[in-house]
């Protein structure tokens, strides 16, 4: 029994030479990590494993899982890791995706939806460890149901999307005054801003009506919003037109009852004659005037003008009469008299 102890003592110190060192925790680069398992253990001993696995967003492509520890030494990591790949997103109606940076983990990719159609939902989507984030989906345009004209019609979809067309129609005595049919377009927005009526004027009608008529719709322009100026600009010029359209219709008119009642030994005068002729009397009237004062003023101005020169003459000469009296010539005669006594 003592020769066996012995014998043990003296193995001891080749025991502890064969033993190897310890291993420090593994540090690992941005594409493995430690397994759960292995961060929990203190120390690694000699010929002990640590296992390893993908970080996020990294999947195992090849290689082993583990590591051993060889004499305080890690045994070279064999393990090849790759970036998850989210490949091509599903297709979805209407849309398409504009992919710059690839489909690899941490890429972003932009949904694009077709002309006509809104895009709802994520503007963007990233590739991350459980797929594309978010979702997107292309809808069909609306566009608002537009309100009613005054003294008018529309027709089409309640609710207006992408293409629709809303048409407009005027009632009796009603003309329409800009585009008859506006189309829903790709923004939510129409074509163009909605038509208006305005009443039909005729040839019987006299000037004084006409102008009423335009001084109606200038008020009714100055209530529009600003997308309708063009249209409201139309409907002033062709009252306007209207109105001059009138008024020499009327004048013919009056010409021509005036000949044929000739006959009859009645004559008419012509209205716009007349107002002419008064028009050109007032403005001689005027122009008379106008001379008459101009005239006043000029001889105001000629005379003040004389009047002046005429003041400055007069003390120009008075003082030069003052030169020629002599009385110099009579004080140089004096001093040369004193000067011989």
């Amino acid at each position: 029994m003592t020769s066996v102890k012995a014998w043990s003592l003296l193995l001891l110190p080749f025991s502890l030479v064969s033993m190897g060192k310890e291993c420090p925790v593994p540090s690992m680069n941005g594409k493995f990590v430690l397994s759960l398992e292995s961060i929990l253990k203190n120390s690694f001993a000699d010929d002990s494993e640590a296992l390893l696995e993908c970080a996020k967003g990294y999947e195992r492509d090849k290689g082993p899982t583990s590591i051993t520890c060889v004499n305080g030494v890690w045994s070279e990591v064999k393990l090849i890791c790759k970036k998850v790949d989210c490949g091509q997103p599903k297709p979805s109606p209407h849309m398409t995706y504009s992919i710059r940076d690839g489909t690899l983990f941490g890429a972003y990719i932009q949904p694009v939806c077709e002309t006509g159609y809104d895009l709802e939902g994520s503007s963007h989507r990233q590739c991350l460890v459980s797929g594309w984030s978010g979702k997107a989906e292309c809808i069909l345009s609306e566009c608002d149901f537009p309100d009613p004209i005054e003294h008018g019609e529309r027709f089409g979809p309640e609710n207006p999307v992408f293409n629709d067309v809303i048409t407009y129609s005027c009632n009796d005595k009603y003309t329409l005054v800009g585009n008859s049919s506006i189309t829903c377009g790709e923004y939510g927005e129409y074509s163009s801003p909605p038509p208006i009526c305005i009443v039909m004027t005729t040839p019987t009608e006299a000037s004084t009506t006409t102008n009423k008529a335009t001084t109606t719709d200038t008020t009714t322009v100055s209530t529009r919003s600003h997308g309708e100026e063009e249209i409201l600009e139309k409907i002033i010029i062709i009252t306007l037109t209207k109105a001059s359209t009138t008024t020499n219709k009327a004048t013919t008119t009056d010409m021509t009852t005036a000949s044929n009642r000739s006959h009859g030994r009645i004559v008419e005068k012509p209205t716009n004659g007349s107002s002419i002729a008064g028009i050109v009397g007032i403005c001689i009237v005027v122009i008379c005037i106008v001379v008459i004062f101009a005239g006043i003023v000029v001889i105001c101005i000629l005379g003040i003008v004389v009047v002046v020169v005429a003041v400055v003459i007069w003390k120009y000469l008075k003082q030069r009469g003052s030169y020629d009296t002599g009385e110099e010539l009579r004080a140089k005669e004096d001093l040369l008299l004193i000067q011989s006594v």
